[in-house]
């Protein structure tokens, strides 16, 4: 009984921390995109501390130490990861015009291509339809690169709410199921009254 409780209270839990999870990203999904902005800058600058660090203690025999491509990478690791913590916005701005940019560039690249190829194939209309819509969306995220960052934090945070609810709900099924369950074992366990035979 006392492992049945405590899995239910983790998965109670689990389902609560999900739900509040997916809230956060929803309704800050701004700052989300922020935040991972700042934890990949850490995932940057750490390395490159480290690689500063080995290079301070690891002396040549002969009493000096070299300053190699490894030191100026962790350097340049530091420098860019300090970038990404100092402002994100700024980076979170670039890579989404980038993005635009890659995507546009790619949509129409590909529609002048099936534009050419008409000359000694014939290219039926659909082939147009995946081109035309990379190309908006490029458009798109182009127009609105701050709404267009903040859509897959949304969409993520949507999923850990469904998952958090449908979570609970069968926590709450499975407690009415394993509650019936059990009052029809002690129904079962209990001792039947021997009939005696009697004798004539």
């Amino acid at each position: 009984m006392e492992k049945k409780s405590s899995g239910i209270a983790l998965a109670l839990m689990r389902g609560i921390t999900a739900l509040l999870i997916g809230g956060l990203l929803v309704f800050w999904s701004q700052s989300a995109v922020l935040y991972l902005i700042m934890v990949i800058g850490c995932l940057f600058l750490i390395p490159g501390l480290f690689s500063l660090l080995t290079y301070y203690r690891k002396v040549s025999p002969e009493g000096t130490r070299r300053f190699g491509w490894p030191q100026v990478l962790g350097v340049g690791s530091i420098l860019f990861g300090l970038c990404l913590i100092v402002s994100p916005e700024f980076f979170e701005m670039s890579l989404m015009y980038a993005l635009g940019i890659i995507l546009s560039y790619a949509g129409l690249s590909e529609i002048i291509q099936l534009v050419a190829a008409r000359q000694w194939v014939r290219v039926p209309g659909a082939f147009y339809v995946t081109p035309v819509l990379v190309m908006l969306t490029g458009i798109f995220i182009l127009f609105n690169p701050i709404e267009t960052a903040n859509i897959p934090f949304i969409i993520l945070g949507i999923g850990c709410i469904v998952y958090g609810i449908s979570d609970m709900v069968n926590i709450v099924k499975f407690r009415r199921r394993n509650s019936e369950v059990e009052e029809l074992e002690v129904v079962n366990d209990e001792p039947k009254e021997q009939e005696i035979p009697i004798e004539e």
